[in-house]
């Protein structure tokens, strides 16, 4: 075979090779937006919810803080209905039917949630999945002072 037939047959396998290589990579890449896609826990403020021109009956994440006063308990003591408040002061309801929906040991009022289920078409929401969001960091809130960590005994009140 003769230099020129050579560089042909090389700089076509190249090329060939360069095609799969980066028909491979776009494949990956599709993979790889469509897990993380999946797998975001993504979820809208009842402000949002709020702006929904027909959400009834479409399945929702909702986040927001457990109004205090708001909780409703059936006769085993657990929750069945509450109100979320959002950033900016908007809430909404949100009830759990008897359908064995789990509710965490962590709900509490103030608590923020990510509450999953189907618009009821009154601008609530009937639970399907409840999540309690953990804070990033731990804040001693001034109204709740079982909430705050106890004093050391080595402290005293002078240096406080």
């Amino acid at each position: 075979m003769n230099r020129a037939a050579l560089a042909r047959t090389l700089g076509s396998t190249r090329a060939r090779l360069l095609a799969v290589l980066a028909l491979a990579t776009v494949v990956i890449a599709v993979l790889a937006v469509q897990a993380a896609d999946s797998s975001l826990s993504y979820y809208v403020t009842p402000e949002e919810f709020a702006q929904e021109l027909d959400p009834e009956g479409r399945r929702w994440r909702v986040g927001g803080r457990v109004v205090d006063g708001t909780i409703v308990e059936d006769a085993r003591g657990r929750p069945i209905a509450w109100v979320v408040e959002g950033e900016q002061g908007d809430r909404m309801d949100i009830t759990v039917g008897d359908s064995g929906v789990s509710i965490p040991d962590l709900f509490t009022p103030r608590a923020f949630v990510v509450v999953e289920g189907v618009a009821d078409g009154a601008g609530g929401l009937e639970a399907s999945s409840v999540i309690v969001r953990h804070e990033p960091e731990f804040v001693t809130d001034p109204e709740d002072a079982s909430i705050a960590a106890p004093k050391s005994p080595d402290q005293t009140s002078e240096g406080q």
